[in-house]
This record gives structure tokens, C-alpha cells and sequence, in this order.
């Protein structure tokens, strides 16, 4: 019998639900001053003594009495009388009241001389100048910093009160292994756990990870027992969607009640919430992107209400570089890149989904649909959180199109010249469309090497745009097989993969056009596949050619201009990349294009 969600709870009345539940315990706890940082104060730290304790010299020089040095002129000069030498921080002894800088002096027969005269408590720092004995260092609710450490050690301070919340983390899944080992078929390394603490311990918030729980109704209630008993929260680990082996519902149910279960959120719907003996125990998705849009979005909302701080995000307004559609009634979470173009920040979405988790690894921010919105424009300004410094756009590159992977080692190049380069993917029409609305500094087109391919696919929707094709890499395509391609065998040929590039599966349409041949349907086992030549060299198959495919980035010339522009074009042209290309069997793209201009 299938399971379906409770309910589909709007994000802001599960939130809304959750605070209301759920008050906040009220804890906290002394920690050591080197163990503060990141932690939140529970009551406000005062100065256990001024800084500076006493008057002291700001440099090295003479402590002297003003009233003696006056009437010192350039042109009447006067020797020091009654000085001491003292040292930066030193103690300024009695009866002085002025530093003279040494620097401000000059030395005839072992006495100091001045041209101007020291005015009264010139170049002292005066006793609690800095902070007073008893005034307030750090108000309650303060963030740790790392720059606070040592200021607060310096007043005195090497204890430090900080609001406690303990977080009890559980995994679940049968198919599920530890970190450190590779997983077999049907295996998968545990890692939204190791997530989860990484993301709830940069709140403040004391967390603590449990031992694999295998799909054993017994044992995940046993564990969440344990847990909610040890724990202001519980976070659950999968096993709160509706497949046959999740069991957390059932579970928490039995042991709890039910507060929601389902929210309409994208991705991470399947999110659980119960209450077991006036605890919460947040059921979490297995998917990787849906348990950070829960980390974030739910669990993170609740520390923030129990007083501890969200991880700091910067916010920033930009404009979305291409629509985004989205069904009325959820709040959906877009990753996104960020860049600054021509002037203009724009965002470019990733691919969405809940286990697309190298969208997230690729994106530098990402943003929120409101459920009241159908989607978003392309052009309108939409406002992004970030999840990188916001001065790092400056050195960010986005890029449009095809996904080579040879693109991730141009991203290294790049990053030794301190540029960050981001890949967006899309099809080649949707790289030439950003290219044409100046959207990324880059687009990337693969296509096959035949004389109209550069016509039809790129310059006919950019007219009037001067362009720069930067060749990246060529590859020779073919169809690798065990026995020679012969009359014979040509005549029953069957295909086993329909190429995912477009180019590729081009040049494959046009070869079985050249040879007469008819793919076979869908299912039948197939005596032949599309690959490049050194995978079907390195299988030990047999190769014949069908053509070759091009990778170039395609820029708009007056962009050619730019720093990151310029390095990102250097880049592909360096003989480290070209030796890079060598190495996996690819040819550096050395051609060029009618009617474009190469770079």
C-alpha cells in the first residue's frame, strides 16, 4: 500500500507552527576563550581591568615635562633637561606628561635636542583609553569572532558564557556506509549527517552525529529514543519520504506526535516534524540538496529562535539572466552564479533537483521563488544570498553552454591567476541567447566540424555582435566496436547509446544516413557504441571514425578587454592546457571559423 505526505504545509505556517511548539530550552554553558569563537554570548561580557592600566609612551622616545620644552623653535633649538628614555608601552613614569618621539631629536654630546616644543600629554596613551575596568566588551546574543578572541583576552576575559543547544544527528538506510569506505553496488557513503553538524556546529550549536541505523523500525526508534534524551533537537536522516523502506514517520509516530509532515518547499518536501516528549525531531530528505534546503531553511530557522546566530550570508540584488518557471504554492530554492558582466551582476540558475548536489558545489548563492510566484523573469532583479564573500564577484567568470569536463581544468588554470570560473549548463542555442543578451563573459558550443554547423548554430541568432571563438578542444568521434565494420556487418547493425551531444549525435545521424544503416529499436542488445577514439583504444575495440567535435568558448568582443576576460583567454592558450589536452587523447581547438573572429 503507498503512503502519501500528511499534508503539504506552506513554508511559513510550518515555521510559524514550529516556533510555536517548540520554546527555546534556555541553556547555556562556560566554555575556555579559545573554544568561543562561532559561539553566541549568554550574558554580557565586562572588562576585568582598564587597558592601558596606567599612562604609557605611544612610541619610543623621552618622557618629558611640557612645560619645559617650551619656547623650542626651529630656529631655537633647545636641549632636553629632566627626561627619561622610554620604550612603546611602557609605563610613563612621574612627574612626565609628554613623549617626545626619537625620532623627533637629534644627539650633541650625549644630550637629546628639540626644534618644537612637546604639548601636554602629547604621544600617551592614557590609562582606560581603550576600554574601562567594568565597561561592557560584548553585549548577550554577540557572535563570537576570531578579532574578538583577542581583545577579550586582553580585558581579563578567558571564560566565556555562550548559549548552549545540543543537536543529536541520526542516519539511516541499510544501503548507507561510513566515510573512509567505498561503497559497492548499490551503496552509499553517509554524508548529510557530516553535512548537517559542519552547517548546525557554524551556528553555535553543539552537535553530535550517531552510528549508522540500518531500515529496522526497532532499531531507528531505539536510536531516536537515545537521542531526543541526550538532545534539545533531533535531526532524522532519510527515511522521511513515502518509499517502502522509510520508516521515520511510522517511528517518531508511535514514540511522538505528528506536528507536520510534507512542506511545499523545493527541493526537500518530504521533511518530517514531530514532537517526542516536548522535543523536536526533523525528519531530514536523503537527497543532498533537499537536506540543505531543510538544514538552512527549517533547522536553521529554529537555532535562530533558540538565540543562536545563522551562518553569515551576504545578500545582494542582481538580475536573472534567463526565466525561471515554478508551480504556484511552493517556495522553491534556485542555486545560482553570480558574475559581474559589463557592469552588470547577473545571476545564471543551475540545474534544480534535490540530488544534483555539484549544482550547489558549482553555484556561489542561490534564490528564493516565493510560493506566491509562477516564476521569475528573465531581467528582473531578484535578490540572491550568497554563499561566497560578495568581493569575490569581481573575480568570477560565468560561462554558458556545454559542460566539457576539460572546462574543470581550465577552472584550475584560472584559480592560479585568482579568478574563479563558473560552468552553467545549457544547450548551445541557450548558450548563444545568453551570449546575445550579455548575460556571462563566456558561452560554450560544441559543434561538429561540418562547414555550415557555426551558420546555423551561432551566427545567425548574433547578427550584429562581433565575436571571438576561442578554441578549447577537438575530439574525434567514432563508433567503437569488437569485430572490422564490414558490408556485411553494416547491414544489421545495432547502436547501443544515442549520444547526449547534440554534435555527436549529429555526426552519428549523418554516418548511418552515409551507410544505409537502420538503429535499432530501443532494448535490443547492440553490437556498437559512440565514443571517442582513445576510450575505444583503450577498451581494446576496433574504431571507425564518423568526425570530430569542436569545444570553443565564444566571447563578445568588447569584453575581450577585461582582466578575468583576458586571463580566462590565456588560459586556454597556455601549454600547460595544451599538454592537459594531450594527456586524455583531446586535441587542442586550433581551428577557425568563417565569419568569426579568433582570438
Amino acid at each position: 500500500m503507498s503512503r502519501r505526505y500528511l499534508n503539504l504545509t506552506p513554508l511559513s505556517e510550518a515555521l510559524a507552527i514550529m516556533q510555536r511548539e517548540f520554546p527555546s530550552p534556555g541553556r547555556a554553558e562556560s566554555v575556555p576563550l579559545a573554544e568561543a569563537v562561532g559561539r553566541v554570548t549568554a550574558e554580557p561580557l565586562y572588562a576585568g581591568y582598564s587597558v592601558p592600566m596606567a599612562d604609557i609612551a605611544k612610541f619610543d622616545g623621552y618622557a618629558v615635562k611640557s612645560g619645559a620644552t617650551r619656547g623650542a623653535q626651529d630656529q631655537r633649538p633647545l636641549p632636553l633637561a629632566g627626561y627619561t628614555r622610554v620604550n612603546t608601552g611602557e609605563v610613563l613614569p612621574q612627574p612626565f606628561d609628554a613623549v617626545v618621539m626619537i625620532e623627533d631629536t637629534w644627539d650633541e654630546g650625549g644630550t637629546p635636542w628639540i626644534r618644537k616644543s612637546a604639548a601636554f600629554g602629547q604621544h600617551i596613551r592614557r590609562a582606560g583609553e581603550d576600554v574601562r575596568a567594568g565597561e561592557l566588551v560584548l553585549p548577550k546574543g554577540h557572535r563570537v569572532r576570531p578579532f574578538d578572541i583577542g581583545a577579550l583576552a586582553t580585558y581579563g576575559i578567558d571564560r566565556v558564557s555562550v548559549r548552549s543547544v545540543r543537536v543529536g544527528i541520526v542516519p539511516t538506510g541499510s544501503d548507507l556506509v561510513p566515510l573512509g569506505t567505498a561503497p559497492g553496488p548499490g551503496r552509499t557513503i553517509e554524508t548529510n549527517t557530516l553535512m548537517a553538524e559542519a552547517y548546525l556546529t557554524g551556528t553555535g550549536a553543539t552537535c553530535r552525529r550517531y552510528g549508522i541505523v540500518p531500515d529496522e523500525p526497532d532499531l531507528i526508534r531505539e536510536a531516536v529514543e537515545t537521542a531526543v534524551a541526550e538532545n534539545d533537537l533531533v535531526i532524522l536522516s532519510a527515511g522521511s519520504s513515502a518509499g517502502t523502506r522509510d520508516f521515520s514517520r511510522d517511528v517518531v509516530g508511535e514514540i511522538g506526535e505528528i506536528v507536520f509532515h510534507g512542506i511545499a518547499v523545493r527541493p526537500g518536501k518530504p521533511v518530517l516534524l514531530a514532537n517526542v516528549g516536548g522535543k523536536p525531531v526533523l525528519g531530514m530528505p536523503g537527497y543532498p540538496v533537499a537536506a540543505q534546503t531543510v538544514l538552512r531553511e527549517v533547522a536553521g530557522s529554529l537555532l535562530s529562535w533558540w538565540g543562536l546566530s545563522p551562518v553569515p550570508c551576504g545578500e545582494l540584488d542582481v538580475r536573472l539572466a534567463r526565466r525561471l518557471a515554478s508551480d504556484l504554492g511552493f517556495d522553491e530554492f534556485v542555486p545560482v552564479s553570480v558574475g559581474r558582466v559589463d557592469g552588470t551582476c547577473w545571476a545564471t540558475p543551475h540545474p534544480r533537483g534535490g540530488g544534483i548536489q555539484m549544482a550547489v558545489v558549482r553555484a556561489n548563492g542561490y534564490l528564493h521563488i516565493p510560493a506566491a510566484r509562477e516564476g521569475i523573469e528573465a531581467g528582473e532583479v531578484v535578490r540572491v544570498r550568497l554563499t561566497v564573500p560578495s568581493a569575490s564577484l569581481a573575480r568570477t567568470l560565468v560561462c554558458v553552454g556545454r559542460r566539457d569536463p576539460v572546462l574543470g581544468e581550465l577552472g584550475n588554470r584560472l584559480a592560479e591567476s585568482g579568478y574563479q570560473f563558473h560552468c552553467c549548463n545549457a544547450s548551445t542555442i541557450g548558450a548563444v541567447l545568453a551570449l546575445r543578451a550579455n548575460t556571462c563573459h563566456a558561452a560554450t558550443v560544441a559543434l561538429p566540424e561540418t562547414a555550415l554547423a557555426w551558420d546555423d548554430q551561432v551566427l545567425r541568432y548574433l547578427p550584429d555582435v562581433d565575436l571571438l571563438r576561442v578554441p578549447v578542444a577537438r575530439t574525434e568521434l567514432g563508433v567503437a566496436s569488437a569485430d572490422p565494420l564490414d558490408a556485411g556487418s553494416l547491414a544489421s547493425l545495432r547502436v547501443a547509446n544515442r549520444p547526449k551531444s547534440a554534435a555527436a549525435q549529429f555526426l552519428l545521424d549523418a554516418w548511418l544516413d552515409r551507410e544505409g544503416i537502420d538503429v535499432s529499436p530501443s532494448g535490443v542488445p547492440a553490437d556498437v557504441r559512440v565514443c571517442p577514439a582513445l576510450e575505444a583504444r583503450e577498451a581494446g575495440l576496433r574504431f571507425t571514425p564518423i568526425g570530430c567535435e569542436s569545444c570553443d568558448l565564444v566571447i563578445r568582443e568588447e569584453l575581450a578587454a577585461d582582466e578575468g576576460v583576458a586571463a580566462l583567454i590565456e588560459a586556454v592558450r597556455s601549454p600547460e592546457f595544451r599538454a592537459y589536452l594531450h594527456s586524455i587523447g583531446r586535441d587542442p581547438g586550433d581551428g577557425d571559423a568563417p565569419g568569426v573572429f579568433s582570438a
